[in-house]
Formats: structure tokens, sequence, C-alpha cells
């Protein structure tokens, strides 16, 4: 249960990935927040589905983040093609051409809209209310997971004071943008965190495990899982999902309890260290951009 509302007074604290691994909460943090985001991608398959891979997730964020910078500072670069090429040459997450094909299908879908330039030979760009409503959406989610592992305020202040969005935005996608630990995922996700849709497939496996990871020794049994399930439940293909859950099988990650890829089915402790681990960058980029806005706005200790 959630708790109480209050109008907490106190910037919020913020922590290393290493400091929330090691708390005791942090399992359920992570299992509610990815119970949350299971359920947007199950209300809004389409608008989830095109940022569920790391390589499209990476890129969206850039995008707001420039957008949310433009719009507090038209000194800084708006989005457009070329300024986006030239903000991520220096990490090779995307080439020129997956960053122009991306601002197409971000344009097509409704993600971003034109903005008026007095320069008409740049292409501008700006983030649609459809957009902002997404990423406010998935602030709420994860402030809320932290707000689970330390007793925090965070998704309180974050209502309260809306315009909170524009500052940890950005300072969230350009800590994470430069840190490899998030980007360059533990190699036994990697495959799967890539590949389409695949961040909500692993969420899914892992979301209900709440074990400490110093108690896990052996594999642990998550109950029912086919390929069948997984592709109606996302809208994928059940090709794609079995070539996923084959993968993790062959690493020795994912099992069944018959030689088959359903049925009752477990998951390996590397795996689940590894996701948790992985998530933990987030969650922690996410705190020091949250405390960062809130000093911007006058929320202090």
């Amino acid at each position: 249960m959630l708790a109480p509302l209050q109008t907490p007074a106190e910037s919020p604290l913020f922590y290393s990935a290493e400091c929330l691994v090691a708390m005791d909460r942090l399992p359920d943090g992570l299992a509610l927040a990815a119970q949350w985001l299971l359920e947007t991608h199950l209300a809004l398959p389409r608008e989830v589905r095109y940022v569920a891979d790391l390589q499209r997730w990476l890129l969206s964020q850039v995008v707001v983040a420039m957008h949310y910078e433009h719009q507090l500072n038209p000194e800084s670069p708006p989005v457009s093609h070329s300024n986006v090429v030239r903000t991520l040459a220096a990490n090779g997450i995307a080439s020129r051409n997956t960053i122009h094909a991306f601002l197409m299908e971000m344009k097509r879908y409704q993600f971003i809209a034109p903005l008026q330039s007095p320069d008409k030979r740049q292409q501008t760009m700006q983030t649609t209310e459809m957009t902002e409503q997404l990423i406010r959406r998935y602030f709420d989610i994860h402030l809320r997971g932290l707000d689970i592992i330390d007793d925090g305020q965070r998704h309180i202040q974050f209502r309260e004071h809306p315009e909170l969005l524009q500052y940890a935005q950005p300072r969230f996608a350009w800590l994470l943008l430069s840190d490899d630990a998030w980007c360059q995922p533990p190699a036994s996700i990697a495959k799967i965190v890539r590949s389409d849709s695949g961040s909500s497939v692993v969420h899914d496996l892992i979301s209900g495990i709440l074990m400490p990871s110093a108690e896990m020794t052996s594999p642990i049994w998550i109950g029912k899982v086919s390929p069948n399930m997984f592709a109606k439940r996302y809208g994928i293909s059940r090709t794609h999902v079995a070539r996923i859950f084959r993968q993790a099988r062959e690493a020795g990650l994912l099992g069944w309890a018959k030689n088959s890829n359903r049925g009752d089915c477990w998951v390996s402790p590397e795996l689940v260290r590894a996701y948790r681990s992985w998530q933990a960058v987030k969650l922690a980029a996410l705190s020091q951009a949250f405390h960062y806005a809130c000093l911007q706005i006058g929320i202090r200790r």
C-alpha cells in the first residue's frame, strides 16, 4: 500500500547503483515498478513497444532531453536530425541512418511534431503532449519504485511540482547515456533487452522474484511460461519470443521442468542478479536526477 499523501519539504536522497543493490527492499521496488511498466505495455501496446528495446529507449530519452533543454534554454539545440547525430557522435549507440529512421518513425507515430523555427534550413521538432504524458508516467512509476525501496516521498513531490520533469529527465538521460554499465548491459541479459519488446520479456520473467540475491543459490521456479503466452501478451511474434528463450536456455539462464520451452519454468540466480544490478543503474541515475531537479526549483534539505 502506498504511503498517505504528505507535503515533503526536503529534497530526496540519491544513491549509487552499488548502494541500491545492497538495500534490502530493492527487489520489492523493482518488482512493483516492473508490474506497473508491464501494465502500461498492456494498456498502450503500440506506444510502449516502440521503445521496448534498449537502442530505441536510449534514442527516445535523448530526443526528450533535447526538447526539454531547448524549452528551458532556447540557446540549447532543438531536436533535429543533425543535432541528434551531433549529440550522439561520441558514444556510437546508433548510426546516422538509424537516427534518421528513428526520427521519421517518431514523427509518423506522433511522438514528435514540427517546431516553428526562424531557421528555415533546418527541420526542427518538438515532443507532443502524448510523449510528455508517457515520459511523465514512466518517471512516476520509477519514483514510486524508489520510494518503496527507501520509504521516500518522491512521487508526491513529482505530483505537486510537475515542472520537475523538465529538469530531471535531461539529467537522467545524460547520466545513463554516459554510463557503460547501462548502455552495455551484462552479457546474460544483453541479447534480451536489445531485442524487440525484450525489456518487457525480462521484466515479466523476473518481477515476481522477491528473494534476496544472497539467498539465491539454485534455480528459481517462476510458474508456467511459454512463447505463445508472451507473444499474445505483448503483441510480438511467437518465433521472436522462442528465439529469446532458446538463447537464454542455451546459456543456462532459463529452463523448464520438461524438455520443451513451455510449462513450469525456472530462471537462474545469475539472470536475476544481472537484472537487478542493471536496473539499479537506472534507479540510481533517476535518484540523482530527481535530487538535482528538486534543488533547481528550491526543494532543499
